[in-house]
């Protein structure tokens, strides 16, 4: 159960640091993050992908809970980038909860 919780931890610190960049910001939401929202989305970002270590390393132990986290952060980072990428042509519906444009 504590890999799950990794890999949801670092999923969405993933999509939030991918959402703080003006580019994919604007593919999904149709504007640019003001400054204040950019800075709280790549903090929250890094805030989460730090704590997404600790499941891992709580579970598993220090030395496989790294190597296990490592695998973890791999997974959830092509997961949020292949959303990314056909976000166009597949919505996802949490994404359009919170979409200004109603597409």
């Amino acid at each position: 159960m504590m890999p799950f919780a990794a890999l949801l931890l670092s999923f969405a610190s993933f999509a939030a640091l991918a959402l703080s960049m003006p580019q994919h910001h604007r593919d999904l939401f149709g504007n640019v993050p003001g400054r204040s929202r950019e800075l709280r989305l790549r903090g929250s970002g890094w805030m989460l992908l730090t704590a997404s270590i600790l499941p891992a390393v709580l579970d598993q132990g220090i030395s496989v809970g790294i190597v296990l986290w490592f695998g973890v952060i791999t997974v959830s980072a092509l997961a949020v980038a292949m959303l990314l990428t056909y976000r166009t042509r597949i919505p996802a519906p949490g994404f359009l909860l919170f979409s200004r444009r109603g597409e």
